[in-house]
């Protein structure tokens, strides 16, 4: 008389010896799959971690450069309502050369022309 044998197939130990056939499951095992567990989830959180203080410092470095470039600015607004202003360009040399002319007529008509 013969018998049949069935196997349940592939269980969760069959499958782990298929893949590494040496490996047997005990406690140390376990306690280094534990330890590379959170070995790798610490390396992934500060791999984000240091992608934000990297963001955080380029944006510091973004708004300091801003707000050099507004004082910037405002030194050249200073500067050119400065050249404006009636003392400067009473002051200047262009306006020193400058010569008043000796006698100016006016004539009386419909047209605004001035005489020497």
């Amino acid at each position: 008389m013969s018998q049949l044998i069935l196997d349940r197939g592939l269980t969760r130990k069959n499958l782990l010896q298929k893949y590494i056939p040496n490996i047997q499951m005990g406690p140390y095992f376990l306690l280094f799959s534990l330890v590379l567990f959170v070995a790798m989830i610490t390396i992934v959180t500060l791999m984000f971690s240091a992608r934000q203080v990297t963001k955080g410092y380029v944006l510091s470095s973004l708004d300091s450069e801003y707000q050099e470039l507004l004082r910037e600015g405002e030194r050249h607004d200073m500067e050119i309502s400065q050249v404006r202003s009636l003392k400067f360009i009473e002051e200047s040399t262009q306006v020193r050369r400058m010569t008043s002319p000796p006698a100016v007529v006016y004539l009386h008509s419909e047209t605004a022309i001035a005489q020497n």
